[in-house]
């Protein structure tokens, strides 16, 4: 694993935690379930939804770390 890997896979890891962790928020806090039902719904949604989420930003953040890699190594001289 080189080091932009590295980079690529702890920082995607951070941003798809941090995302599930606010979806999931934002779905506790505007969702009041009524009854046994509803809470295994809602969880179901929730786990699908941060999950969905997480997958975007995950490959949106590592798209950006190699597109910022690759303008290193055109611009910038060691």
């Amino acid at each position: 694993m080189t080091k932009l890997d590295f980079v690529k896979t702890a920082a995607s890891f951070v941003v798809g935690a941090g995302t599930t962790t606010i979806v999931a928020s934002i779905i506790k806090n505007n969702v009041q379930p009524r009854n046994a039902y509803d809470k295994v719904t809602v969880v179901a949604g929730s786990i699908a939804l941060g999950s969905m989420a997480a997958s975007a930003t995950k490959k949106y953040t590592a798209d950006t770390i190699d597109e910022m890699a690759d303008w290193w190594k055109k611009n910038v001289k060691n």
